[in-house]
C-alpha cells in the first residue's frame, strides 16, 4: 500500500518507519528541513513543503495514495487547513487525521475524515490495561466486560495441540489467532523480525515457545489466565 504522511514529528516518523518495515511505500511530508533530512534514508521519499499552501498540496502525489495521514501534532490550524485542502483536491483519498484536543477532534468529525486517531490517549489506555493484566503484551478493551489481549503463550501450552488445551477451563474466552515471529526482508533489502498471524487456527495447531496468543474474552477470566490461576 502507499501512504502519504504529513507531519514527521515523533509519531509521524515512527509510523512511517514501521510502515516501511512492513513493505509499504511511504512519502513523508513536513515543513521542517531537519525532520525531512533525518528521514531521507528511512522513507521511500520525503518532501519539505508547507501543506497549508494550496499550490503545495496540489504538487503532492496524494491521488495515488491509499491513505493520507495528517499527523501534525501541535498546530491545529495547520492540521485543519491541510485536511481541508486534501479533501478539496483529492476527494477520493481516505484521510486519517490526528486529533490533538477534544475541540480539534470535534471539528475533524464535521469534516468527515475517514478516521481520527489520538495516539497518546490510545497508548495510555493500552498501557493502563496492560498494567492491570499481568503478562499481557497488548490489551484492547471493547467495553466494560470484554476485551482482546495479546499474551505470551504460557509454558504449560508449549508443544501442545490446541485440541489438548481446553480454554473454557479458564473461563469465557476464545483464541482468535496466534502470532508467530519470522524474519522478513522489505523492498529496501532490510531484514527485520516481525510477528505474523497464523490466520484461522484449528485443533491440530501446535503452540510453540515464543508464540503470542490473541484472546477474546471477559476481563476477569483473561486476568486469571495471565496470572496463572
Amino acid at each position: 500500500m502507499k501512504f502519504v504522511i504529513i507531519g514527521l514529528g515523533n509519531f509521524g516518523a515512527s509510523l512511517g518507519k514501521r510502515l516501511i518495515e512492513e513493505g509499504h511505500e511511504v512519502i513523508g511530508v513536513d515543513n521542517n528541513t531537519e525532520h525531512t533530512s533525518q528521514l531521507q534514508e528511512h522513507l521511500t521519499y520525503v518532501v519539505c513543503t508547507d501543506t497549508t499552501e494550496e499550490q503545495n498540496i496540489t504538487k503532492l502525489p496524494i491521488d495515488d495514495a491509499d491513505f493520507a495521514v495528517v499527523s501534525i501534532g501541535e498546530d491545529v490550524g495547520a492540521s485543519l487547513t491541510t485536511v481541508a485542502l486534501i479533501k478539496r483536491h483529492y476527494p477520493e483519498t481516505k484521510i486519517i487525521a490526528r486529533g490533538i484536543s477534544y475541540i480539534h477532534q470535534a471539528i475533524l468529525e464535521t469534516m468527515n475524515v475517514h478516521e481520527i486517531i489520538n495516539p497518546e490517549e490510545a497508548y495510555a489506555n493500552q498501557l493502563a490495561e496492560r498494567f492491570s493484566m499481568k503478562g499481557s503484551l497488548l490489551a484492547f478493551p471493547l467495553d466494560d466486560q470484554y476485551e482482546i489481549i495479546e499474551v505470551d503463550a504460557p509454558k504449560a501450552f508449549h508443544g501442545q495441540k490446541l485440541a489438548n488445551i481446553n480454554l473454557p477451563d479458564y473461563g469465557i474466552m476464545t483464541l482468535v489467532t496466534i502470532l508467530r515471529t519470522e524474519e522478513k526482508t522489505n523492498f529496501l533489502g532490510k531484514t527485520t523480525v516481525a510477528k505474523k498471524a497464523l490466520g484461522l487456527v484449528n485443533n491440530e495447531t501446535v503452540i510453540r515457545p515464543g508464540d503470542v496468543l490473541v484472546l477474546f474474552g471477559k476481563f476477569d477470566d483473561l486476568q486469571d489466565l495471565c496470572n496463572g490461576k
